[in-house]
């Protein structure tokens, strides 16, 4: 049970992580004059973006970190999940062989 709520962690925390690159390439758009942000990634990533910002800031002139610095939470907490749980560590390193 506790494996099967540790790999849907893990899951999330890629999913998570593929919705912020896929908010970053869009922001790039607007370079082009495309403006298009789904509502739904917006649902997504707004409140944890409006969560860091409330804590330190993260705009360095016209660049926002805030991406950058979600990311690393997140492979810092995908980071612990493995060093909380060596069952794990054995399932990835028997796939990966």
């Amino acid at each position: 049970m506790l494996n099967t709520i540790l790999i849907a962690i893990l899951i999330f925390f890629e999913l998570i992580f593929y919705v912020i690159f896929i908010d970053v390439i869009l922001s790039w758009l607007v370079l082009f004059w495309v403006n298009f942000r789904p509502k739904f990634i917006a649902d997504i990533i707004d409140p944890m973006y409006k969560f860091i910002k409330s804590i330190i800031p993260t705009t360095f002139w016209p660049i926002d970190l805030t991406p950058i610095i979600v990311i690393l939470i997140i492979y810092f907490l995908r980071w612990l999940v493995f060093f909380l749980s060596p069952w794990l560590q054995n399932v990835i390193s028997s796939y990966m062989s």
